[in-house]
């Protein structure tokens, strides 16, 4: 056997070889994100919300300000801090962006619907099924999160019934790298027998 038949033949093994790591690497690594996917059922819940329009960076001051507001109105809040587009930010321009900025609070608040001015209010989100993975302290880019989780509804027989939250899970700072956050869908089950 020739020495240029020998290293093509070595080079096509090295090859295959680097072919099959990849993919398993591949498939380990996808693995490892899919297994960060939990499930569970979100109670009833009152929420102090507001609809903010612009860009998504610019809504410190509006959750700031749905603090004040709990604070002069006496509602407890009893959770962190939710966001979510009601657009699609691929689709408007940032000016046109809808956030919804949304606070748990105490339910004896739904008393105050209706009360709290332009774009304010308080409601009672009902009961659902929720699909949820964690972006982590140190990933500043949630797509990878954001494609397991959409992907993981997708393999395992589930479909979107409403829009994607991202909820603060520490101590907020400008820096979003550092911050942990969780990203939460609605959904349900495309098996009858499934609940």
């Amino acid at each position: 056997m020739s020495k240029k038949r020998i290293i093509q033949i070595l080079f096509a093994i090295v090859a295959a070889e680097i072919i099959c790591i990849a993919a398993i690497c591949s498939r380990d690594s996808r693995a490892e994100l899919v297994s960060d996917v939990t499930v569970r059922d979100i109670e009833p819940q009152a929420v102090l919300y507001t609809i903010h329009r612009g860009h998504y960076e610019n809504i410190g001051s509006e959750i700031n300000r749905l603090y004040e507001i709990a604070d002069a109105k006496g509602i407890s809040t009893t959770g962190p801090v939710s966001t979510g587009y009601l657009n699609n930010p691929q689709l408007h321009a940032p000016e046109h962006w809808l956030v919804e900025i949304r606070i748990p609070v105490c339910s004896d608040a739904i008393k105050l619907a209706g009360t709290l001015g332009w774009m304010t209010d308080i409601k009672l989100l009902p009961p659902m099924k929720v699909a949820a993975a964690v972006k982590p302290e140190g990933q500043d880019n949630p797509e990878t999160v954001i494609y397991s989780l959409y992907s993981w509804i997708n393999e395992h027989n589930f479909r979107i019934v409403g829009n994607m939250w991202q909820t603060v899970l520490c101590k907020q700072t400008d820096d979003y790298s550092q911050m942990i956050t969780e990203f939460i869908i609605p959904i349900q089950s495309l098996d009858p027998s499934i609940r």
